[in-house]
């Protein structure tokens, strides 16, 4: 249950600690007192989204912390959330936390350690469910409807397996999908690319071969050049005349020799010459033969700037680089491939749509049944408790209207009630009143409540639309559940409000231009006032507080 709720510059209220019991507790206070504050604290442990302007004026961050205490032993989803995230609960309870601050960032805290938003709310909603105006307008819709029933009849096993029918089914028809992409972009390159592959085929270019064949052409090209320069340096490093590299070498190294015998020193010098001499002897062959072997044809220099334009073109084409049209060469064989082994492809994949469409259904049906049972025994339980609550003649009814599959099952949910004796069953979005629609979500709630063993329900606006004996039977109903469950409801009414077992009243003061929301507990005559306040609208008259002091009953 929730034992402390502490609120740090939120709203009107700058630092308030509110202490809860268990059983039935109500909230009252005149409006634009802050009641209110108090659910929009708890729902920021809820994890929702919450905008920096609830940070009191003046203030640069605002804190809501809650203390829950466990009676009768932790529930085991708790235990094993717990245990996920290897945080320890101690003798105190459970401590959940939430920070906002100015720059819009918030931080979640859970026994004191840092936790994802996400986390904290669904921890949070473990421990307590607020019921509010938004709540009573979302049950209008087909999807509250339909989570209301999987809730009430425990379908999670059957849904969770549709569901995963039904996601594997969508990534199959995505596959599909792009494979007759594919198989269709295909059919209409395949002239063009027939048309490629014979091109390719025919010239067969190889890696890097239009490099080597500039290179190639380059050297024909420059032939008379380089033919010349091999015989002129050729002539150079050898020849008859005495003038050549290799006979000024040699005799320099004749001249030497003489001196060298008589100075040892200078052998270096003539042994480097005669390397020298060598060495050049050396290039002189070497040139020789390559000018020996230098062939020039024009035929070839055709031939390869004919090779070269070739591959050139398909460049242009396919290209823009050599390695490009190799990469498109590949390409072709691959989509010619596919499109000669698409239809095999799609047709497999088409059975396997097929098979797995019938498994889906059958998974369907499994949930249909399951949800069916489940209505029966929620329509007869909220029936039952509409009755208790002033709508004597009530019918209600959840029928199911069947569609094609879609991601939540194979029918449409629908709650219909027929609030008076001879009339049709409609939706309760065309029939149901204020005043009835507060009763069905109450009966709803009260009748999940005790299916889930919610330990805390919060309710605010519940008495919307109502008064006199069906406040009376409201009142009644809350207070059974009470007996279970710890109940918090802010109430304007007073027979609501009178048969709580803990009153807290609200009210706004302003200090030095400021104002505060301020939260105390009442009894004895300070609650006859409250709850004669509550009957007159206005200071407490005699009378009011005759009729208070009878509804408490010695409260």
């Amino acid at each position: 249950m929730l034992d402390r709720l502490q609120i740090h510059n939120y709203a009107l209220i700058e630092d308030r600690q509110i202490g809860f019991e268990e059983g039935f507790t109500v909230i009252t206070g005149e409006t634009g007192a802050g009641k209110s504050i108090i659910l929009g604290a708890l729902s920021m442990l809820m994890g929702e989204k919450v905008d920096s302007h609830v940070i009191r004026s003046g203030s640069e961050s605002a804190t809501v912390n809650a203390s829950f205490t466990f009676g009768e032993g932790v529930d085991g989803e708790i235990r094993a959330f717990l245990a996920e995230r290897e945080i320890e609960l101690g003798d105190d309870g459970l401590l959940l936390s939430r920070t906002i601050r100015s720059n819009g960032r918030s931080s979640a805290l859970l026994q004191g350690r840092m936790v994802p938003r996400s986390d904290l709310g669904e921890l949070a909603s473990r421990l307590f469910e607020i019921s509010a105006q938004k709540d009573h307008l979302s049950l209008l819709k087909s999807e509250a409807q339909r989570t209301a029933l999987d809730r009430s009849g425990e379908c999670l096993k059957e849904k969770a397996d549709y569901q995963k029918r039904w996601s594997e089914l969508q990534l199959l028809k995505k596959e599909l999908d792009e494979r007759k992409a594919l198989f269709e972009a295909a059919l209409r390159e395949e002239e063009f690319l027939r048309f490629a592959e014979e091109e390719l085929d025919a010239i067969d270019p190889k890696e890097g071969e239009d490099e080597e064949l500039k290179e190639e052409i380059r050297r024909l090209s420059s032939f008379e050049q380089i033919h010349e320069a091999l015989t002129r340096c050729s002539s150079l490093l050898h020849s008859f005349e005495s003038s050549s590299v290799l006979a000024s070498l040699r005799g320099a190294k004749q001249e030497l020799d003489p001196a060298a015998k008589a100075d040892r020193s200078l052998e270096g010098f003539t042994a480097r010459l005669e390397e020298s001499a060598i060495e050049v002897q050396d290039i002189y062959e070497s040139l020789r033969d390559r000018l020996s072997s230098l062939t020039f044809s024009e035929e070839e220099l055709d031939r390869l700037q004919g090779r070269l334009a070739q591959i050139q073109r398909v460049k242009k084409k396919y290209g823009p680089s050599l390695e490009r049209v190799l990469e498109f060469r590949v390409e072709i064989a691959r989509k010619l491939s596919m499109r000669e082994d698409g239809e095999i492809q799609l047709s497999r994949l088409e059975k396997r749509i097929a098979e797995q469409e019938s498994l889906l259904l059958e998974a369907g049906e499994a949930l249909r049944a399951r949800r069916k049972r489940a209505a029966a025994l929620l329509a007869g339980n909220v029936e039952k408790r509409l009755r208790t609550l002033g709508m004597k003649e009530a019918v209600f009814e959840i029928r199911f209207r069947e569609i094609p599959p879609a991601p939540h099952g194979l029918d449409e949910i629908s709650f219909m009630i027929c609030a008076n004796p001879g009339l049709d069953l409609h939706p309760i979005a065309e029939v149901a009143s204020g005043g009835e629609l507060s009763r069905i979500m109450l009966a709803l709630k009260v009748t999940l409540a005790r299916q889930d063993e919610l330990p805390t329900l919060i309710f605010d606006e519940v008495d919307a639309g109502i008064g006199g004996a069906v406040a009376v039977s409201v009142a009644k109903e809350l207070e059974e559940l009470g007996r279970t469950h710890q109940v918090i409801v802010i109430t304007h009414l007073a027979s609501i409000a009178s048969k709580a077992n803990v009153h807290l009243t609200v009210s706004k003061v302003v200090e030095a231009g400021m104002s505060h929301s301020r939260i105390k507990r009442v009894e004895g005559e300070e609650r006859v006032r409250e709850i004669a306040r509550m009957l007159s609208g206005e200071s407490a008259s005699e009378e009011s507080l005759t009729h208070a002091r009878l509804l408490l009953g010695g409260r």
